[in-house]
C-alpha cells in the first residue's frame, strides 16, 4: 500500500503543492511563452519554500513541457505546441518560405527591441554552431536554433508558435532534398554572411537592418531552393 500524504517527507508534499502551484500560474499565463521565470532562490521566496524543493518541483514541470531550462541562462516558459494540421493539410516548402518571408522580417525585428543580453548570448551561440558545423545536418539544426533564438528573443508567444510550427518542415525529406541542391561552399558562405549580419544588427539594435538582411536572406535561400 503506497504511503498516505501525511506520511512523505515535508520536502515531497512541499515540491508536490509547489509543482501544482507552479503549473497551475504557467497555465494561466503568468509568464508568457519564452520569458524567463525568476531564480530558484526567488521562487522559494515567493512560494515560501526551500531551493531544493524548487528544483524538484522545477523538475517535474519541465518534464510536461511548460519550461525549459538552460545552463547559465535560467529558466524560460515553453511555447504551447501548435496545433496538429487537419487532415489532408499540407505545408509545402515553397509555402513555408513564403510566410517565413512575410514573417521573419518583422519577427528579428521585434528581437531588436525586445531581446535581453541573455537571448543575445543564445543567438552567438547558436551562430558558432552554424560557424562550427561539419556537414549539411549539423548546419540545418543550428540554423533552424538560430532563426528559433530569434523568435524567443522577440518574447512574444504567438510569434513563437507561429515561428515553431513553420520551422517543422525542416524534418522532412522533401526539404532536406530541396537544401541539398544548395550545399555548396558559395552558399555556406552567403547563408554565413547573413547570419552574422542578423545577429549584429540584434547587437547594435539596428531594426531596420535586421529586417533587411533576413529578407534578402530568405529571398536568397527561396531562389537556390526553387530557382525564383
Amino acid at each position: 500500500m503506497p504511503p498516505s500524504p501525511k506520511d512523505e517527507p515535508p520536502g515531497r508534499r512541499g515540491a508536490a503543492a509547489l509543482q501544482a502551484s507552479l503549473e497551475r500560474d504557467l497555465r494561466a499565463d503568468r509568464w508568457t511563452a519564452g520569458e524567463r521565470l525568476p531564480t530558484e532562490r526567488e521562487l522559494g521566496l515567493l512560494y515560501g519554500v526551500a531551493r531544493n524543493t524548487v528544483r524538484r518541483a522545477l523538475d517535474a514541470v519541465e518534464a510536461q513541457g511548460l519550461i525549459h531550462r538552460h545552463v547559465g541562462r535560467g529558466t524560460f516558459r515553453s511555447a504551447p505546441p501548435a496545433a496538429p494540421p487537419q487532415e489532408g493539410e499540407s505545408l509545402s516548402p515553397s509555402d513555408v518560405l513564403e510566410c517565413r518571408l512575410i514573417l521573419e522580417p518583422e519577427t528579428i525585428s521585434l528581437a531588436v527591441a525586445r531581446a535581453t543580453p541573455a537571448d543575445i548570448a543564445r543567438m552567438a551561440e547558436c551562430l558558432r554552431g552554424t560557424d562550427e558545423a561539419a556537414d549539411l545536418a549539423g548546419f540545418e539544426h543550428w540554423d533552424a536554433e538560430l532563426h528559433d533564438s530569434f523568435a524567443l528573443g522577440t518574447h512574444n508567444g504567438a510569434v513563437i508558435a507561429m515561428s515553431r510550427s513553420l520551422a517543422r518542415v525542416r524534418e522532412r525529406t522533401d526539404w532536406g532534398q530541396l537544401k541539398a541542391r544548395g550545399n555548396t561552399a558559395g552558399h555556406r558562405a552567403i547563408l554565413q554572411g547573413h547570419h552574422h549580419a542578423m545577429v549584429e544588427a540584434v547587437r547594435q539594435r539596428d531594426r531596420a537592418e535586421a529586417r533587411r538582411v533576413m529578407r534578402d536572406h530568405i529571398l536568397f535561400v527561396q531562389g537556390y531552393m526553387f530557382g525564383d
